[in-house]
Formats: C-alpha cells, structure tokens, sequence
C-alpha cells in the first residue's frame, strides 16, 4: 500500500497541545490526557497533519 498526502508542519503551541492531549487520552487513557499533552507539546517538537491525497493498493500481495 502506498500513500501519497500533503503534509502541514506547525510549531504553534495551542495547536500541538490540542492534538497531543488528545492523542495522550486515546492512547494513554482519559486520565493521564492532560499530562502526556503537556509533555509532548514542547518547542523541540513540531505536529505535522498529512492530508491523504492518493492510496495505490494492490489485492492478494501476500497470497
């Protein structure tokens, strides 16, 4: 499977906090959000959203 997509690269710190909180929560559970939100959302790390714009697939590759 191959992708292709539009990538966005921000470095807004509202931004990656929203997204990293609730990427913590989905992962890390609801309780532990908050905190995994604030420690991902630093200015050494950036958030990049990819916006999928091609998929190539191929059938029965493994078969």
């Amino acid at each position: 499977m191959q992708f292709t997509a539009e990538a966005r690269l921000t470095n807004d710190h509202d931004e990656m906090l929203a997204w990293a909180t609730a990427i913590g929560g989905r992962y890390m559970g609801a309780d532990k959000a908050e905190q995994f939100g604030r420690r991902n959302a630093v200015p050494e790390e950036s958030l990049v959203r990819a916006k999928i714009t091609k998929v190539i697939a191929r059938a029965g590759i493994a078969d």
